[in-house]
């Protein structure tokens, strides 16, 4: 595919490996972008691109929930039960010592 110079858009995995031989120590930058017919501006606009992705992949917390609009109304609702179950479970927690105690008695 062609942009609008007549150049070739080139796909990620081409960007890759044109930033990995770049990269590469005393790498003949010039004759690697003769290879691919780029300018010096289009190899510095990928590495841009690598950079970015590699940040905002790095900074990425892959553990973290999506952050869900909840109305103030269902907010209260779901506050409310989980209010009622801490109590069941504490008193569940009472009777599970009175009944400790009592076994251990016996």
């Amino acid at each position: 595919m062609t942009n609008g110079a007549g150049r070739k858009k080139l796909s990620v995995e081409e960007k890759w490996r044109i930033y990995q031989e770049t990269s590469a120590k005393d790498a003949p930058i010039g004759e690697i972008l003769r290879k691919y017919g780029m300018y010096p501006g289009e190899l510095g606009k990928i590495r841009q691109q690598v950079e970015s992705g590699a940040k905002n992949e790095l900074g990425r917390n892959k553990y973290l929930k999506k952050k869900m609009d909840v109305s103030y109304s269902e907010h209260e609702r779901v506050k409310a039960e989980l209010l009622g179950k801490e109590k069941a479970l504490a008193e569940m927690g009472q009777e599970y010592l009175l009944v400790k105690k009592k076994v251990n008695l016996e």
